[in-house]
Order: structure tokens, then C-alpha cells, then sequence
């Protein structure tokens, strides 16, 4: 099971909108795409995302620009954070049980979570 916080189009527009860090129109967008999408598919899917307050849409002259509606590190952390919280809340034991069978078998994963778990207890 393959589990993303936006879908193969919707994660390249917020990555072009990211990266260019100021508003952009649906033409801009599309001029940055990989693939072979319609300017329209690209504005639906602009609207959509507005819709669910991942971005701004506001009206500039006579065409609506889009921006994040706050920068990647931010949108993530919180996404995460109310994924591992819903996963927490429904599985509890499980939850941590299987992503600690995921790192454990690789040996870089468990080192960094071995340093996150010592730094935890050192601010407490």
C-alpha cells in the first residue's frame, strides 16, 4: 500500500509552486510541468487544490494566481503530524510495532532514529 499526501499531478504543481516561491498563474504552471497536460486539467486541478486550502487563489487582472499556503517544510510537518497522530489514536502498539519493523532493517533509518529518540530525552 503506497500512501501520498497528493496525487502524480497535484504533487508536481505544489513542487513548481514551492520552488518558485511567488504567486504564479495556471500557464506558468503548466510551462514547468513534466508531461503532456491541458491547460485546463492543470486549472481544475489548481481550483481543487485551492478548495482544500493547500493554496491560495487570488485575482490579478483578469487571471487567478496560486501560491502555497505555506512553505514545504511546514505543509509536511503537519501533514506527518496528523497522519502518525491518526495512526497512533486508531492502532496505538501496532502502529509503532510495524514502523519499527520498517527501519530496523536498514541500518541508516535505525541510526537516525536512535539520534531523534536521544535528543527527545535530552529537552525533556
Amino acid at each position: 500500500m503506497e500512501s501520498k499526501l497528493f496525487g502524480c499531478l497535484e504533487q508536481q504543481i505544489i513542487d513548481v509552486l514551492w520552488q518558485e516561491n511567488k504567486p504564479l498563474k495556471p500557464l506558468d504552471v503548466l510551462k514547468q510541468l513534466k508531461g503532456n497536460y491541458a491547460y485546463t486539467t492543470v486549472m481544475t486541478v489548481l481550483k481543487r487544490m485551492a478548495d482544500k486550502k493547500v493554496l491560495t487563489r487570488e485575482m490579478v487582472g483578469k487571471a487567478y494566481v496560486y501560491s502555497p499556503v505555506s512553505n514545504k517544510e511546514v505543509y509536511i510537518k503537519k501533514s506527518l503530524k496528523n497522519l502518525y497522530g491518526n495512526l497512533m489514536n486508531t492502532y496505538g502498539e501496532l502502529a509503532i510495532s510495524q514502523f519499527v519493523d520498517m527501519v530496523k532493517n536498514d541500518r541508516e533509518d535505525m541510526d537516525l532514529l536512535k539520534r531523534f529518540i536521544d535528543s527527545s530525552k535530552k529537552t525533556k
